[in-house]
């Protein structure tokens, strides 16, 4: 008999109540007979559907538990969005069918193989975007953050190249989302430093910042596709190090980069009302991080520094956007708050109406469709549907810091990446 059909809390989406899974377990190696030999001769004698080859059962697919939620209500209408990688595309089998947008190498590899092999990897992230794009529509996401690693080594002060050698496959990418409505943005990774002391530093800052405006340059995306970087370390001195922000955003940063630069509070060294005055002062936008907000917060409400901060993105006319993570379940010390969960349960209490929220989850998507199925905000596909994971850990090893690393990439000396 087949299982009952159950109702989501605002859209009818078929999802059975109950399924069984069965896991194929195989049995335990033993020593080859004399009989087993035989047999093996009378299959070969059977006919194959391929000469001289067996025939092979396909696996069946497997069946997913999906668990209900407990409905909830919001008056929210903006959009969701998750970062870099789609779990369901990624974890396509076979693996070579996998479809992601991160493909990368280290240097030892570009050197052995050269310029034009790395270049095919950030070809085939690419080609990939595009799928990545298309699944979004048919599941009802129009916002993504893309990876920083499209072109892998693309700023690298040694081994960097132009992306024109890609533009036809950026510029069928760009039109697809424009076509879509979708919202494409990026995050350049910790090491994007616009207050350092170093000279060095600053200038790896900004040939990272010059490859992801160039990406999106000749994506030709608008305005609403942003960088966001953090305010970095303080080096000792927090006025100061602002101070260096400030010079290099106004007298380094050409005009394509700080068109799309946006800065965002973080949970250790710059917490949003750090950043305000800053981001006032400039006309830099502001990404308001609840998380982070949350471990590291502000004297003043965040309705407050949403209203400022919404301000700068209406002055510029780019739409505003936030970010959204949880500790994991479980967590108390400040090192395991900081580890994103797998999903998020709740959105914010001062989250506007009309915004466009990044997810930033470990079940990427998921985490998406997983608020969906929550408030009722769009229809679900449930074979789009994955489990959560039961055993999340609270754990985290934190981020690795090795300074003479960072001080090489940072000169652009030839070290792994």
């Amino acid at each position: 008999m087949a299982a009952p059909l159950r109702r989501s809390s605002r859209f009818q989406t078929c999802e059975p109540s109950t399924q069984a899974i069965q896991p194929s377990e195989s049995p335990r190696k033993r020593k080859r007979t004399p009989s087993d030999t035989a047999s093996d001769a009378e299959e070969e004698d059977k006919p194959s559907s391929k000469a001289g080859k067996k025939t092979r059962q396909p696996k069946p697919e497997p069946v997913y538990i999906i668990p209900d939620v407990s409905p909830k209500e919001t008056t929210f209408k903006g959009r969701l969005g998750y970062a870099c990688l789609n779990t369901i595309l990624r974890n396509k089998k076979p693996v070579k069918d996998s479809i992601f947008c991160s493909r990368t190498c280290r240097l030892d590899s570009i050197k052995k193989n050269g310029v034009d092999w790395v270049k095919d990897l950030g070809r085939k992230n690419a080609e990939d975007l595009l799928t990545m794009l298309q699944w979004n529509e048919d599941n009802n996401i129009k916002f993504m953050r893309m990876s920083s690693e499209m072109f892998p080594f693309a700023s690298h002060a040694v081994h960097g190249y132009s992306l024109e050698y890609c533009e036809p496959l950026l510029v069928r990418a760009g039109e697809l989302a424009k076509k879509l409505g979708h919202r494409l943005t990026a995050h350049p990774g910790q090491y994007t430093q616009l207050g350092s002391p170093k000279p060095g530093v600053i200038e790896a800052s900004i040939r990272e910042l010059a490859y992801h405006a160039e990406m999106m340059d000749r994506m030709g995306l608008g305005a609403d596709s942003v960088m966001i970087v953090h305010g970095g370390g303080t080096y000792g001195d927090k006025v100061a190090t602002l101070g260096r922000v400030k010079q290099t955003i106004t007298e380094v940063l050409n005009p394509a980069i700080r068109a799309r630069l946006v800065l965002e509070n973080d949970e250790m060294c710059y917490n949003a009302e750090d950043l305000l005055p800053l981001c006032e002062e400039l006309d830099v936008p502001l990404v308001f991080d609840y998380h982070h907000d949350m471990l590291f917060p502000s004297s003043i409400p965040p309705s407050e520094i949403i209203r400022r901060a919404d301000a700068i993105w209406q002055r510029r006319g780019i739409k505003p956007k936030q970010h959204l993570s949880e500790p994991r379940p479980g967590a108390v010390t400040l090192m395991e708050r900081r580890a994103h969960a797998d999903r998020c349960e709740s959105l914010p209490i001062d989250l506007p109406d009309d915004m466009d929220l990044m997810i930033e989850a470990k079940d990427k998507e998921q985490a998406v469709l997983h608020l969906y199925r929550i408030y009722g905000l769009h229809p679900v596909n449930h074979e789009s549907l994955r489990p959560p994971d039961e055993n999340q850990t609270k754990e985290t090893k934190g981020r690795k810091s090795n300074k003479r690393q960072r001080a090489k990439e940072a000169k652009g000396e030839d070290d792994d990446e």
